[in-house]
């Protein structure tokens, strides 16, 4: 009988419990490790929109469109409805030939967006005031909780016999004799097969014994989550001030600018506060919606924007797997990669996103 590979991977958020769940799938032995508690930092303060309306090439879009079915086929197999739903996006950020040119953007590429009008938005949301003149709902978006999502991965691959190990850092890697990998932790060394660097934010900062560290253009961002509020929405709303959705225990997530960079010298309670003024201004009869938590954290973003996933170039038995776009690629990343280690398939929808486009020269 072969023996199972043993694949160590550093990182617990979304991407990094995705791929030990694939891993493991394909009967790998699996240690996950995380300098912190088990979740991941990125996962546990991102909007958690699952998504493929913006994309900046064809091939991106093709990965991402992807990525929405593997979603849902996850979220059914593991029963995750409690911290993944379905409900659509109504967006309306921009206006005028912006907006007409994402919706013919859209459309090009068959993703099933729909412009309505005022009367359809409300009809769609009842409880928003001052509806916009035009919006583009796009049906097929989902939402989720993607800490608690890369938690219940863990603890799947915990009781099938994985190991997990929180608050253990991984300092360096070296060569072992005969084959594969050192992985020297604050808790002693662990040999293994196979290394997958799933570290998000931290990727730029590299690994010792690697030689390569990844260029990473992170930025800052901040997460506002309300108490749970009486007054429903129905869809995730992404509007030109706010952006903000509904868990289905009635707390609210916001964020002022999905992809924008928050300045360090922002007064980040009072920018809190200027959210949740918004959200209420958007709601019909002006709910009490009172602040919870502000998270603030670094959102993982390759120098160029785009995942980087696969062999890190020069070191062989090492592979990478950083991206922005974590909670809507995370499942789909993990089984492409998996499959490409453990059995060799590498699938086409990797090949625009390679490592090897950052390689030292």
């Amino acid at each position: 009988m072969t023996a199972a590979a043993k694949v160590v991977i550093v990182g617990s958020g979304i991407v990094g419990a995705s791929t030990a769940l694939a891993c493991q799938d394909l009967g790998a032995e699996v240690t996950v490790m995380d300098q912190g508690p088990l979740g991941g930092l990125a996962s546990a303060n991102s909007f958690g929109w699952i998504n493929a309306s913006f994309a900046e090439t064809q091939a991106y879009f093709d990965l991402r469109n992807a990525a929405i079915e593997s979603f849902r086929t996850l979220v059914q197999r593991l029963e995750l409805q409690a911290h993944v739903s379905w409900p659509g996006t109504l967006w309306w950020e921009d206006v005028g030939q912006d907006f007409d040119a994402q919706f013919a953007s859209l459309t090009a590429r068959g993703y099933g967006a729909r412009r309505l009008d005022h009367d359809e938005i409300a009809a769609l949301e009842p409880n928003l005031r001052d509806c916009p003149a035009h919006a583009l709902f796009t049906p097929v978006e989902g939402a989720a909780q993607a800490q608690s999502v890369a938690q219940s991965l863990l603890a799947h691959v915990a009781r099938r016999g994985g190991r997990l190990c929180p608050e253990q850092a991984v300092k360096s890697l070296r060569p072992n004799f005969g084959g594969g990998h050192i992985v020297q932790t604050s808790a002693g060394d662990l040999q293994c097969d196979f290394v997958i660097l799933a570290t998000g934010a931290a990727a730029c900062r590299g690994l010792g014994g690697v030689g390569w560290t990844l260029p990473m253009a992170n930025k800052r961002g901040m997460i506002v989550l309300t108490r749970p509020v009486q007054t429903r929405i129905h869809h995730i709303l992404m509007t030109p001030d706010v952006h903000f959705r509904q868990n289905p225990d009635g707390s609210l997530v916001a964020g002022e600018i999905f992809s924008g960079d928050l300045d360090q010298l922002e007064d980040a309670p009072a920018l809190a506060d200027t959210v949740i003024a918004r959200i209420r201004q958007k709601l019909r009869g002006q709910p009490d919606v009172q602040l919870a938590q502000v998270k603030l954290g670094e959102r993982p973003v390759p120098m160029d924007g785009l995942p980087v996933v696969g062999a890190v170039p020069g070191v062989p038995g090492v592979f990478v797997a950083v991206m922005h776009s974590g909670v809507t690629l995370g499942p789909l990343i993990g089984q492409l990669l998996a499959k490409e280690i453990l059995q060799g398939r590498s699938s086409p929808l990797m090949s625009s996103f390679r490592a090897s486009r950052f390689a030292v020269a």
